[in-house]
């Protein structure tokens, strides 16, 4: 028996790339779970509008950027493509400034102050919250100046109604990309990594059955698999478990097949790389673990604050 176990260490230890992987994967697990901060609030992205130019409005963009957990871009915007970006989730919130925030003569002519608009939608509630309360309590400190302020008046908030996609809605088209990735990348890795030990690949060449044939045959199958693989997974999620899609299921099955032939590629390109189907299989989830939490399938990557450009 103790000779048997030693002579099985010796075969593995033979297959290094197998190894290798084996203690990389693990490894790989904990330093991306270690780059998520799940107890911090993530950043969000702010685009500033400085319509009026002066030493108030310098003042809060510098108070601004103290903030620590507010991504901001100083520029001029169109309002209409701003709103249209925070509509499409592009663009977190936006905060103009208006013309008469450093004109007290033009305020006292309006009958009341200059109030900063603060564009945003009912994404994140919790994050909205946070946001317009330090926006609200630094534009009433800026705008005080000793006199007393209502800072309901300084501070508009204009909120963009979406559709309400709940946490399950995103983690089932997360469910597919991940179902996609996996069968593409990892099958065709170990498929075609099992071929070449066995000299198929070889033998193919003095049948009359073309190459590129071979390989066509092969995409278009796993194609194939993948919008059936979509189809199940989104019955299965919408009609059992009640998940909803949002937008058009036309244009998710052509993400899909086209998802499918770029992981299909990465495959290809990883069996060229790996001697065995075992260190095919481990280069295969080597790269589709990292993908599949850096591209937000489970976890917001609003975790992800230093890491993320």
């Amino acid at each position: 028996m103790v000779a048997l176990i030693l002579a099985n260490l010796k075969m593995m230890a033979r297959n290094r790339q197998a190894i290798f992987w084996a203690l990389f994967f693990p490894l790989m697990l904990v330093v991306v779970f270690g780059l998520f901060d799940f107890n911090g609030v993530g950043v969000a992205d702010v685009a500033v509008v400085d319509q009026s130019g002066g030493p108030r409005a310098e003042l809060f963009r510098e108070r601004l950027e103290e903030i620590g957990f507010l991504d901001l871009e100083f520029g001029e915007f169109n309002p209409d493509e701003a709103r249209r970006r925070v509509e499409d989730g592009n663009l977190g919130y936006l905060i103009v400034i208006p013309e008469l925030f450093d004109d007290p003569a033009g305020q006292v002519q309006v009958e009341g102050p200059a109030p900063v608009t603060l564009l945003y939608s009912t994404r994140n509630p919790d994050r909205n919250q946070l946001v317009e309360g330090a926006v609200r309590n630094l534009v009433s400190d800026i705008s005080s100046d000793g006199a007393p302020v209502i800072p309901s008046q300084l501070l508009i908030a204009d909120v963009i109604q979406v559709p309400e996609v709940d946490y399950f809605d995103n983690v089932l088209l997360g469910l597919l990309g991940l179902g996609v990735m996996t069968n593409s990348i990892i099958s065709i890795a170990v498929r075609i990594s099992t071929f070449r030990n066995q000299s198929i690949l070889k033998r193919l060449l003095v049948t009359p059955l073309s190459i590129w044939k071979f390989f066509a045959a092969e995409i278009t199958a796993h194609v194939l698999l993948a919008l059936v693989q979509a189809g199940i997974i989104l019955a299965l999620g919408v009609f059992v478990f009640g998940g909803h899609i949002h937008g058009n299921i036309i244009w998710v099955l052509a993400v899909t097949s086209l998802g499918s032939i770029v992981f299909l590629n990465i495959g290809f390109v990883l069996s060229a790389w790996a001697k065995s189907p075992a260190a095919a299989s481990g280069m295969g989830n080597a790269v589709a673990l990292p993908m599949m939490f850096l591209a937000g399938t489970f976890f917001s990557t609003a975790a992800l604050p230093w890491v993320l450009p």
